[in-house]
C-alpha cells in the first residue's frame, strides 16, 4: 500500500490551484494566466519594458499607474557548448525559467481606468507566450 502512496511524480510542480499567487494583493487589475506554461527570464523581461511603454503613454493625461511582477524565476536551464564530447559534467547556466499555472497572476495594476487597462492589455496579450485575461478587483 505505501508503494503506491509515496510514488515519485515527473512533474516538479503540482497541477492543483492551492496556492497562494491566484487572488489580488497590490493593486485593482490583474493579468492572470488561462493555462500551465513556461516563463523564460528573457520573455519576462521584454514584458516588463512593453508594459512599461505601454503605461507611459497611457498615463500621460491622468495620474501615476503602479504594477507588480509577481512572477518569479526558480528554475535554471543548463547546456554544454555544441562541440564538447559526453561525460564533462553538467554545464552552466544557461537561462533562468519559472513553470505558470492556471489562475496564477502575472502582472497587477494599480491607479487604472478600466479604459486605460483595455488600451494596455490589448497590445500586451499579443505578445504574452501563455493565455491570459483581465481581471478586476475594484468596489
Amino acid at each position: 500500500m505505501s508503494f503506491y502512496l509515496n510514488r515519485k511524480s515527473h512533474n516538479r510542480y503540482k497541477k492543483n490551484l492551492n496556492y497562494k499567487c491566484h487572488i489580488l494583493k497590490f493593486g485593482c487589475f490583474g493579468i492572470k494566466a488561462v493555462d500551465f506554461g513556461v516563463l523564460t527570464k528573457t520573455e519576462n523581461i521584454s514584458l516588463q519594458r512593453l508594459l512599461n511603454k505601454e503605461i507611459k503613454l497611457v498615463s500621460k493625461k491622468f495620474g501615476t499607474i503602479k504594477f507588480w511582477n509577481l512572477v518569479f524565476m526558480n528554475s535554471t536551464v543548463t547546456a554544454l557548448s555544441p562541440e564538447s564530447r559526453m561525460g564533462k559534467g553538467k554545464g552552466s547556466i544557461s537561462t533562468q525559467f519559472c513553470y505558470i499555472k492556471p489562475g496564477q497572476f502575472l502582472f497587477e495594476f494599480s491607479g487604472v481606468s478600466k479604459q486605460q487597462m483595455v488600451q494596455i492589455y490589448k497590445v500586451v496579450k499579443l505578445k504574452f507566450p501563455l493565455k491570459t485575461k483581465v481581471v478586476n478587483f475594484c468596489f
